[in-house]
């Protein structure tokens, strides 16, 4: 890949990757959404660059403190990728990457501290759509964001190429994951 053809990001994270100094190479592409691009590396791990200030902070703040409270593995039985390591100044994440489902990944979207207000309809419209995406696994997805809200953690992007189970209310392939 030559740097004219790289996007912002994919910069950033390759300047990540040196300044770690172990080596790692850029693999292959994960993903890319609104808040960011995730690529695997050859040490295998992926390096998620964020898009913006917030969700950067967002994401890794909910790291830290998942691990302050010793949940580097799972939450509710999803895997949840670990961090190992990030920086602030090219809003770079680095991960463990989840191999199996159940797993939840992508909290650039998260609020933390205190949980949003949201008027009695967009909660029914809320529900609803939760309800469409996740089906019969709706009330586990619940379930897992009640936990996360345990630990003042409030999960608004509950999509199904976020929170991923083992077998999926539709058929067809799995999102990629990171």
């Amino acid at each position: 890949m030559n740097a004219h053809s790289m996007t912002a990001e994919v910069e950033r994270i390759a300047r990540y990757l040196i300044l770690q100094g172990r080596g790692a190479k850029l693999k292959n592409k994960l993903g890319e959404g609104t808040d960011g691009v995730v690529w695997a590396t050859d040490c295998d791990s992926a390096v998620k660059a964020l898009r913006n200030e917030i969700s950067y902070h967002n994401e890794r703040d909910t790291y830290l403190r998942l691990a302050e409270f010793g949940i580097t593995e799972k939450i509710c039985g999803f895997w949840v990728p670990k961090m190992t390591g990030w920086s602030d100044e090219l809003q770079v994440i680095e991960m463990d990457i989840v191999q199996t489902p159940p797993y939840i990944i992508d909290f650039a979207k998260v609020r933390l501290n205190s949980s949003p207000e949201f008027p009695a309809e967009t909660l029914a419209e809320m529900e609803a759509e939760g309800l469409w995406r996740f089906g019969r696994n709706w009330p586990t997805v619940k379930m897992l964001l009640e936990e996360l809200e345990s630990y003042l953690i409030f999960y608004l992007d509950p999509k199904p190429h976020n929170i991923v189970f083992q077998n999926p209310d539709d058929s067809g392939p799995l999102p990629p994951h990171y």
